[in-house]
């Protein structure tokens, strides 16, 4: 179970015992203050770094905090309004509003300390939400705390890198109808839209769902098959003009995301390095019989992009397939 309130400054003194390693500044007085990087995943444009700030004191009040990113944050940066703490009779996280006035301006984020007398000693979040123009770059983060008397101490954390990979979440795709997937758009087209918007270069990847196919009638399901590929896209009608790239797809029903599956329990990752460098020698122009928590390396037949699609759910009846993606730009 998560802590996230700390009762006693002995306790916030001790919080980096495992952790990001941050630097801190050397007042060893009664003002203290430490850190704690909670996420474990990469840095990705559409997701955000948590931070568990503790603070606590011996002497007066805690009064204001201060966040400094090197790199300003998209929406939603700056420290939450409440510290959370386990109900010991329920075992369910509860939130503490202890936190006021939180704001961020450009790269800087605030917020005074609430009821003064009793919060001597707490843990605050704080959230960084990379920006597209921050992809590729490094962030770092100071924090700092002053007390009623005057006194201030800080904390410096490691810097991160930024990852260059994009992310979309719960796309859900429909045979016949939301078919049509492209990379670089991150998005899926019904065939009038792609029509309509001059879209046919741009599609590289066709789902559909059939229960068997074939003349022996052999399990099918869920499928994301190129355009390159008339066997298994013959009896669909696809969208006029629409090319014919070879997408390479490599079907891996051992590779997970916590961040596409966006749900905690486990820490692993698709990071840059893994698009970066994975191969794509003899694979198919489809992949069928997709289920959930399994996914594919794709990547666009000109050298473009390559992604991990991964499949959050599928659903026979009406014939859809939810997935995620990350995707990173080669060239």
């Amino acid at each position: 179970m998560r802590h996230y309130l700390f009762p006693l400054i002995p306790v916030v003194a001790a919080l980096l015992t495992v952790g990001c390693q941050p630097s801190v500044s050397p007042d060893e007085g009664p003002l203290r203050n430490d850190l704690l990087k909670k996420t474990t995943g990469p840095a990705v444009v559409g997701d955000r770094i948590e931070f568990a700030y503790a603070i606590g004191t011996l002497e007066g009040d805690l009064k204001t905090v201060r966040a400094e990113a090197t790199l300003p944050g998209g929406t939603g940066t700056g420290f939450d309004r409440f510290s959370w703490y386990t109900n010991r009779s329920t075992g369910v996280d509860e939130p503490l509003a202890t936190a006021g006035d939180t704001a961020t301006r450009g790269a800087i984020s605030t917020a005074n300390i609430l009821d003064v007398a009793t919060n001597k000693a707490i843990t605050l979040r704080y959230y960084y939400y990379p920006t597209a123009a921050s992809q590729g770059k490094d962030v770092s983060f100071r924090f700092s705390v002053t007390s009623s008397t005057g006194k201030e101490v800080s904390i410096q954390s490691p810097t991160y890198r930024i990852s260059r990979m994009d992310m979309k979440r719960s796309i859900v795709l429909a045979d016949g109808a939301k078919a049509y997937i492209s990379l670089a758009d991150m998005t899926a087209y019904t065939k009038a839209e792609v029509e309509q918007n001059n879209l046919a270069s741009k599609i590289d990847l066709v789902y559909i769902y059939r229960p068997t196919l074939g003349a022996g009638n052999y399990a099918f399901g869920h499928a994301l098959v190129a355009p390159s590929n008339a066997d298994y896209l013959k009896d669909v009608v696809l969208p006029t003009g629409l090319a014919k790239p070879r997408t390479a797809i490599d079907k891996r029903v051992d590779v997970k995301d916590a961040q596409l599956r966006g749900t905690a329990g486990f820490d692993v990752y698709i990071d840059d390095i893994d698009l970066e460098r994975t191969t794509f020698t003899n694979v198919a122009d489809y992949a069928y019989g997709m289920a959930a928590d399994q996914g594919a390396f794709v990547k666009t037949a000109d050298g473009a992009y390559a992604a991990y699609v991964y499949v959050n759910g599928v659903n026979n009846t009406a014939k859809t397939m939810t997935v995620s993606i990350k995707r990173l730009k080669l060239n």
